[in-house]
């Protein structure tokens, strides 16, 4: 019986994985299908099919990233981006949204110059990044730190703090966005700890 038990185990600790991997994969692919499937199934239901709009938006990729690699075409993007960035909300939005991406697809950091650990509450801290420094009456000088807030990112605190309240973290911006976004479950290459095994008070902040 307790064989049984093993291999049963031995089982779902297989299947549920691959279960698991290939419905998220599923869910990807219908819900970029359906970005441009839908319209495409609504207004010409005679050339759709299931599949033609994962394609259609694969290809529609392709041609804007070669617009962005071409000097005209970039222009033309620019102009767009420009106009994203004077809409209000949307634009604090576009611009998480795309230094997010940056920094998972190139590893460049754009909006956020550092990340640091700053005092959040009395005695918790938390990760913020720096966005730029301000000068208030000319005298006090203020780091400007973003704090994001989980499970959604794209919203936060904006935080003046003096210089000598940061403390700057020597890992890159990708790096403290992973942690931020898992909630913690992913730490970074330098971080104190890589075993999960370890109590809580073991693991700190770099």
């Amino acid at each position: 019986m307790n064989t049984l038990k093993k291999h049963f185990l031995s089982g779902l600790i297989f299947i549920i994985p691959v279960s698991l991997s290939l419905w998220i994969l599923f869910k990807i692919i219908s819900f970029i299908d359906n970005i441009l499937g839908g319209f495409m199934k609504k207004y010409s239901p005679g050339i759709y099919t299931p599949g033609v709009g994962f394609f259609s938006l694969i290809l529609l990729i392709l041609l804007l990233g070669f617009l962005a690699d071409n000097f005209f075409g970039k222009r033309l993007l620019n102009m767009f981006e420009n106009l994203f960035k004077k809409m209000p909300v949307i634009n604090r939005i576009y611009v998480f949204t795309k230094s997010i991406s940056q920094n998972l697809l190139h590893g460049k950091a754009i909006a956020f110059k550092e990340a640091v650990k700053i005092e959040f509450f009395s005695g918790t801290y938390t990760i913020g990044f720096i966005t730029g420094e301000l000068c208030l009456n000319g005298k006090e000088t203020f780091v400007s730190v973003f704090v994001p807030t989980v499970p959604n990112p794209t919203t936060g605190f904006y935080l003046l703090v003096p210089e000598e309240k940061i403390e700057r973290l020597h890992i890159p911006v990708e790096e403290a966005l992973k942690m931020i976004i898992s909630m913690g479950m992913f730490e970074p290459e330098n971080g104190t700890s890589k075993n999960r095994s370890n109590s809580p008070e073991e693991k700190q902040l770099p």
